[in-house]
């Protein structure tokens, strides 16, 4: 097993987060130089990788399915392949905000900037790198595999995957309360707090988050090859 498709996101992934970085770094220190930073700034930026993460799992069925059963790959074959991806890929995301967390450590440190969270985490200090890592992997698992799940049920029911996007949210929102951490932004990620603070009231333990993450994953992987394990492929032209 060749993992082309590993082996071309974390690439294009490594190039988005270094100009990300960079992006992430000047506002960073503009804010710093005016005396308006107050916290960590990957705190903040660090929103952005999970909606990355799941939108490579709707690009994964979306884009690479019908391209490589075209090309001959059974959908069995690219169901494992393409699993086995998705789980590896998520590591590959979370270490890269462990890097960004690292590298900011340093540059307030320098600067005599105060480095510190607004928000609850599994940790509390931006350098508990084996906590910062556990907690953007479940994110990145979690989102990329909602996302796949969604881009099977809108690649083979249109208009009708919209009845996917609420099951998406709950696979999220239980990996999620699973670590005991809300998800912070606007639009739907009010919703999903909402769904880890009421739906999801899991007891805190020091497994929750392991077993739920296994669970989300599991259920989500399940879900999309039952959709895709016999889906026609769509007419390019239609």
């Amino acid at each position: 097993m060749k993992f082309r498709i590993l082996l071309a996101n974390c690439l294009f992934a490594l190039l988005v987060w270094a100009a990300f970085w960079v992006l992430v770094t000047l506002i960073t220190v503009g804010l710093g130089l005016t005396g308006r930073l107050t916290q960590s700034a990957w705190e903040v930026a660090a929103q952005l990788p999970r909606w990355y993460a799941l939108f490579f799992g709707v690009s994964l069925i979306h884009e690479y399915l019908p391209l490589y059963v075209a090309h001959g790959r059974t959908r069995r074959q690219f169901g494992v392949e393409g699993a086995l991806t998705l789980i590896l890929f998520a590591p590959f995301l979370a270490a890269l905000l462990v890097i960004s967390y690292q590298l900011e450590s340093v540059l307030y440190g320098l600067a005599g900037w105060p480095h510190v969270l607004e928000r609850a985490h599994m940790f509390t200090e931006p350098t508990q790198v084996p906590l910062v890592f556990t907690e953007y992997l479940i994110e990145a698992l979690a989102w990329s595999t909602a996302g796949a799940f969604m881009g099977a049920a809108f690649y083979r029911f249109r208009g009708g995957g919209l009845l996917s996007i609420p099951v998406g949210v709950l696979l999220i929102a239980f990996a999620h309360s699973a670590m005991g951490v809300e998800p912070w932004g606007p639009f739907l990620l009010a919703w999903l707090r909402v769904l880890s603070r009421v739906v999801f009231d899991l007891p805190d333990s020091p497994l929750m988050p392991l077993l739920g993450t296994v669970g989300v994953l599991v259920v989500g992987l399940l879900l999309t090859w039952a959709i895709i394990r016999d889906m026609p492929l769509r007419n390019q032209a239609s």
